[in-house]
């Protein structure tokens, strides 16, 4: 049936897709102004302080140039994958079965899923966190990035939520099959929650990609071991390029190819996550809602 379209409809249409353009433009500008900055001239970008939409006088890679040429910038790249990659894989999967043994009808539900919510609301702070991670030996230690970021409260009771929302019967069939409780989980209720669970993943390797704390915190004297957020960071907010160039491209650079270099970084940091996203994207509504109609 097609639909016919009268006048309202047409001035909706027209003001429903203007507005998602406007939206789109508002968050693509800053991205894209911080791309054209990363390639323009150093003295015209110095002398500019709009909005830019092309490069600031003659277009040049310089900035790409120093920020690929430095070996840190490698390093932290290596490092945050392997941290992204650790804590992906190792805290969905604690999350999932933690999520699936509170789903479950026993006597220590209702406690487990208090005692875990209670974390949500309450926590130590940091200090007392780097005094047991400190005695645990996790400073200067690579797991002391890793660990403390593997469990997710909020995750758990998502993944709890979406497993009490599925039939008892696939559960039931499963148990006449012979199967046992983690192949069960496994096999037969972990695929029909996938969506929720390639959420999590998303959010988890956004929010690690995008961590520097942590590091700061536990890895002080471990330069190599840093993520390239730290680096960044460093680049960014303390205004150090002195690791990306060499002493005396410092000293006589400094006002011109900073610049550069900072909002170079800046896209080299940032432009994994973005091409990464879409792909994603088909699974939030999903995820996000899944449950809330019944049919």
């Amino acid at each position: 049936m097609v639909e016919k379209l009268t006048v309202s409809r047409v001035f909706f249409n027209i003001f429903n897709y203007g507005y998602m353009v406007l939206i789109c433009v508002l968050c693509l500008a800053p991205i894209w102004h911080v791309f054209m900055s990363s390639i323009s001239d150093p003295r015209a970008l110095m002398a500019t302080s709009n909005l830019l939409w092309l490069p600031a006088g003659s277009p040049t890679f310089d900035g790409y140039r120093l920020v690929f040429a430095n070996p840190s910038i490698l390093t932290g790249y290596l490092n945050t994958l392997l941290y992204v990659f650790t804590t992906t894989v190792l805290g969905t999967t604690l999350i999932v079965m933690a999520g699936y043994c509170i789903s479950r009808k026993t006597k220590m539900r209702t406690f487990m899923t208090i005692f875990i919510i209670f974390t949500m609301m309450f926590s130590g702070g940091l200090i007392p966190s780097y005094m047991i991670n400190m005695q645990l030996g996790l400073v200067n230690n690579r797991l002391g990035v890793i660990l403390p970021g593997v469990i997710n409260a909020f995750f758990i009771i998502i993944v709890k939520t979406a497993f009490e929302e599925l039939p008892d019967s696939y559960e039931e069939s499963a148990k006449l099959d012979g199967a046992t409780p983690l192949k069960t989980m496994w096999r037969i209720l972990v695929p029909l929650i996938k969506a929720n669970i390639a959420v999590i993943v998303v959010f988890t390797i956004v929010g690690q990609w995008n961590s520097w704390f942590p590091a700061s915190i536990y890895l002080p004297r471990r330069r190599d071991a840093w993520p390239l957020q730290l680096f960044m960071r460093e680049v960014l907010i303390q205004n150090d390029i002195s690791q990306i160039t060499t002493a005396a491209d410092a000293a006589a650079l400094a006002d011109f190819t900073g610049n550069l270099v900072r909002y170079a970084v800046t896209i080299v940091g940032t432009l994994p996550v973005l091409f990464a996203y879409p792909f994603a994207q088909k699974y939030f509504v999903k995820g996000i809602t899944l449950g809330g109609v019944k049919g």
